[in-house]
């Protein structure tokens, strides 16, 4: 390292001079960072045209779409009796409804009467802890046991499958096991079949928990079962410290323990106790109906005995921990549903209901289920309903929802309550009486909506008949090429801008010594002069414009397309009066008449195919123009998801910031070097003045 001494001796400003021959010397450094400057601003402006482009082939894609050109109108004559819409497919025609006499309905179910005894039920807290609000309070279904529900996510394929139980519990309630793979039902046996299973059933194990089903489940797919064992075992780690643990609430009165190492606990009443051989200590309390378990100070001096018996390391800094294991029964009931698709099959759901369970979480359970039903719990008269998602008679042999179990038929009194069944929409269409479960359907193309019926106030039908026509939608059609016009002479005056742009050679970027000199907007405008004519005369760009002037201006060569229509001037689309701009104008009146006239010529002018180009259409040859050129100037200007080195200027970018470090490296040896013979020459003019003024001393006596 080279020590730097400043002019001391001599008296001159080294660092200044030192800054000055450097910055002689940075001229070349400076042309370099000029050169990458204007690189970096010629890629930026060629990414801008690709988006201009990506836009424009958006606009493309979706002139290659049919429902582009085949737009329809739809009117009715009674837009309150029955309206309608129609795909690009419909044909044109006429349709005559009338004698509408019953719209479609969904089924409904309302309870027999309010659920809450003398004190309203709150249906945000636990159904267990309201059991004794319910208006009936001879509900007995609360069962004991643990309700459970695992996912599997079938790594291989197979058909045998695990719950994988925990040790020391069983299945129990095997009647409302539900299993379920991506979401289709499987019909649960738990004695295997002497002709073997069904394809739509598994057998359930209940000793294993082994799934067993007849054909082989794919491999990523996910099964799904909610079941109930005998008891819950769970383990949890504590510390000193713990105070509380939680477990679910509703638990069954003194069906709680815990292992903790040697010593178990058990629950009496509200107390969690220890048996010291026949003496009783209460180490803690339980609420039964949180699950909330409370420790105290005799719990902490259990706890302290069992972790005197594990080897903890010196050095370590976390909190002992011990693992307990405990086990537990909580109240649950369950209630089964029974719906049905369109096709008449049946679709069956089973609720398995813990007692923590609010009656709202239910009615949330019940109506995402696969059930397609909408459960409604009333505050205000404290009444309860089911109504099915879908209209129409669902079932015709029964009811379309189907209800069993204490839970919703006694406690929540649908049993005996109402049920309004589906209806179906009757009405005639070009003369045939039909039916159908919604008043919303569709035919060639149309969808109607029935929106009431013709029938009079003396109950008779009116005899009135809603006439719906369907017509090409000719003004749509038009609107739609108008505005690929727009978006067409947009983007071509875009590239003819930056094609003609002018050029300022004595505009160079700016250098960081001439930026300082300049204001802001002063630098702005240097830049925008500098930065103007990057494009101007380019290759790929002027290609473009040339190639898509042929292609709007070539005839469209089909067999099928009307001769007097395979040009865009032959529909009312031409050049403007400056030619060479590329740009279209439409005479309106002869394109509206042209739709009016043939719009599937149209379709055929714009989005024909063909194995040669000029079969195809106007907006296929477009959009291979457009993807061409967007590939080249990707290979020459890359984009944001391209590396230096996969694009032209970007390799000239990286070349040019190798340069740089080679050259700014060579710098700063030079400044050392400088640096040097400086120190140098102030050594010895510091050594000469020493002399000097040591002889000094001899002549001044």
């Amino acid at each position: 390292m080279v020590m730097r001494v400043t002019g001391l001796a001599s008296g001159m400003n080294i660092d200044e001079i030192v800054e000055n021959m450097i910055k002689a010397e940075s001229i070349p450094l400076d042309s370099m960072k000029q050169e990458k400057t204007l690189l970096e601003w010629k890629r930026d402006a060629y990414r801008e045209i690709n988006t201009e482009l990506l836009n424009f082939r958006s606009e493309l894609t979706n002139m290659r779409l049919s429902s582009f050109y085949r737009t329809r109108s739809v009117t009715s004559t009674n837009e309150s009796l029955v309206s309608a819409t129609a795909t690009s497919g419909a044909g044109n025609g006429t349709y005559t409804i009338s004698n509408i006499t019953q719209l479609a309905s969904a089924a409904y179910m309302v309870n027999a009467g309010t659920i809450s005894g003398s004190e309203k039920i709150d249906p945000t807290n636990s159904l267990y802890a309201e059991k004794d609000n319910f208006s009936n309070t001879s509900f007995s279904d609360w069962r004991e046991g643990s309700i459970e529900t695992k996912s599997i996510v079938v790594d291989a394929s197979g058909n045998s499958f695990s719950l994988e139980l925990e040790e020391g519990t069983e299945l129990i309630d095997t009647t409302n096991v539900s299993v379920k793979v991506d979401g289709e039902r499987y019909e649960v046996v738990t004695s295997m079949p002497s002709e073997g299973l069904s394809d739509d059933q598994v057998y359930v194990d209940t000793t294993t928990g082994e799934l067993t089903f007849k054909n082989t489940i794919d491999a990523n797919s996910t099964i799904k079962v909610d079941y109930v064992t005998d008891k819950r075992i769970e383990t949890a780690s504590i510390t000193e410290d713990t105070t509380s643990i939680t477990l679910r609430g509703a638990l069954v009165e003194n069906s709680v323990s815990i292992t903790m190492g040697d010593k178990t606990l058990t629950t009496s009443g509200n107390s969690l106790n220890y048996d010291h051989g026949g003496y009783i200590t209460e180490v803690g309390t339980i609420d039964y109906t949180t699950g909330i378990i409370t420790f105290n100070d005799d719990f902490k001096s259990l706890f302290q005995e069992e972790m005197a018996k594990v080897d903890v390391p010196e050095d370590s800094e976390e909190e002992p921990e011990l693992e307990i294991k405990i086990e537990s029964k909580q109240y649950y009931t369950s209630f089964g549903m029974t719906t049905y698709n369109e096709d008449g099959s049946e679709n069956k759901e089973t609720f398995l209901i813990q007692g923590a369970e609010s009656l709202n979480t239910v009615i949330s359970r019940v109506n995402s289920s696969d059930a397609g039903v909408t459960m409604y719990y009333d505050s205000f008269t404290d009444q309860m309903t089911i109504t099915r998602n879908d209209t129409g008679d669902l079932n015709s042999s029964g009811d379309d929802i189907v209800l069993n179990g204490d839970f919703v038929n006694q406690l929540l009194q649908f049993e005996s309550g109402t049920i309004q069944d589906g209806k179906n929409a009757k009405f005639e269409i070009n003369g045939l009486v039909t039916e159908r479960m919604s008043n919303t359907f569709s035919m060639n193309g149309v969808t109607f909506t029935l929106k009431n019926t013709t029938i009079g106030d003396d109950g008779n039908d009116t005899g009135e008949r809603i006439t719906v026509n369907v017509n090409d939608d000719t003004e749509t059609l038009f609107e739609n090429i108008k505005s690929f016009v727009e978006k067409y002479n947009e983007l071509i005056g875009k590239i003819e801008e930056k094609l003609n742009e002018e050029e300022y050679d004595d505009y160079e970027p700016l250098t960081d010594d001439e930026r300082e000199e300049l204001s802001e907007s002063q630098q702005e405008k240097w830049e925008n002069l500098a930065k103007s004519g990057l494009l101007r005369n380019d290759s790929i760009l002027s290609s473009f414009i040339t190639n898509v002037r042929t292609d709007i201006y070539t005839p469209v060569s089909q067999e099928d397309l009307d001769p007097t229509m395979r040009s865009l001037s032959a529909i009312g689309i031409t050049t403007t009066s400056d030619y060479m701009s590329g740009k279209l104008e439409i005479d309106e009146t002869a394109l509206k008449e042209a739709i009016e006239k043939d719009p599937e010529s149209i379709e055929k002018l714009f989005n024909g195919t063909g194995e040669t180009d000029s079969q195809q259409g106007i907006i296929r040859r477009l959009s291979e123009q457009v993807d061409a050129t967007m590939d080249l100037i990707t290979e020459r200007a890359g984009n944001a998801f391209t590396v230096n080195s996969q694009f032209t200027i970007g390799k000239q970018l990286d070349d040019l910031d190798d340069q740089i470090e080679d050259y700014e490296d060579r710098l700063t040896d030079l400044e050392t070097r400088y640096y040097s013979q400086f120190t140098a020459m102030e050594t010895a003019i510091q050594e000469a003045n020493t002399q000097a003024a040591y002889l000094a001393q001899f002549f001044s006596y």
